[in-house]
């Protein structure tokens, strides 16, 4: 048996009783297990299967689907299902690690950050907790993107700036050898650095402008859909939902 901790990034009905519960672990990476009975009111399992939630599980291995018998709650991140706009960037990040990450392939480093970047969401800095989760995840899957030098002349940038799907930035003179080369500004440039850099915990005191945080986006759409293999179901849901205006009805 494997006692693991981890996170709940999943989770699908099986017959009238389970769940298969897709879980981020500390020590075995990607994990799916069936917990039976999960979904009963009064079945131990139904809290800590929940998806978000942190905890420590007890997993005996098996053939394709392994079995999940024992579960305690760490944190229940509870208030990221009970606020829409929370449960939409939530969703968003646990299904970008999960498309973008294979079974049993353990990282300390992203695990660390699937749970940094939930506490960050859980505080309300969404769009803050979701860029830096997307170039940090990519760093740590081996896809970081070059924002030092050019990717083509590998001089120096300076201004004029431009970034590609295919690995970064680009300076002005050779952004026309990259169909689809996006510019982007100083401010989102050093945006993106400070997100890539700096101490996780010092995130909080950084607070863009909106313009910037939309520059953001879009690139890192840009890369990310370059990476991906299928659309997030997630990210549909999450746009949506931030182009309604607050208090609309």
């Amino acid at each position: 048996m494997w006692k693991v901790e981890g996170v709940v990034l999943r989770v699908r009905n099986l017959g009238e009783a389970d769940r298969i519960v897709t879980l981020f672990s500390r020590e075995k990476g990607k994990l799916n297990a069936v917990a039976r009975g999960a979904r009963r009111i009064r079945n131990r399992l139904l809290s800590p299967t929940q998806v978000f939630t942190h905890g420590q599980y007890l997993v005996f291995p098996g053939q394709g689907l392994h079995n999940l018998s024992q579960a305690e709650i760490v944190h229940s991140w509870q208030g990221l299902r009970d606020d829409l706009e929370k449960f939409a960037y939530a969703s968003y990040i646990t299904e970008l690690l999960d498309a973008l990450t294979v079974e049993e392939d353990p990282s300390e480093q992203v695990f660390s950050l699937l749970a940094s970047t939930l506490a960050l969401a859980d505080q309300g800095r969404l769009k803050l907790a979701a860029r830096a989760f997307e170039v940090r995840l990519v760093r740590e899957l081996g896809y970081e993107p070059e924002l030092y030098v050019c990717l083509s002349c590998r001089e120096p940038l300076e201004d004029n700036l431009f970034f590609t799907e295919q690995g970064g930035m680009l300076c002005q003179k050779c952004a026309p050898q990259f169909p689809g080369s996006m510019p982007l500004s100083n401010g989102a440039w050093e945006l993106l650095k400070k997100l890539l850099e700096w101490d996780f915990s010092k995130l909080t005191i950084l607070h863009p402008a909106a313009k910037l945080e939309d520059e953001l986006r879009k690139a890192m759409r840009k890369y990310l859909d370059f990476r991906l293999e299928y659309p997030l179901k997630s990210l549909d849901f999450l746009e949506t939902l931030t182009a309604v205006p607050p208090g609309s009805d």
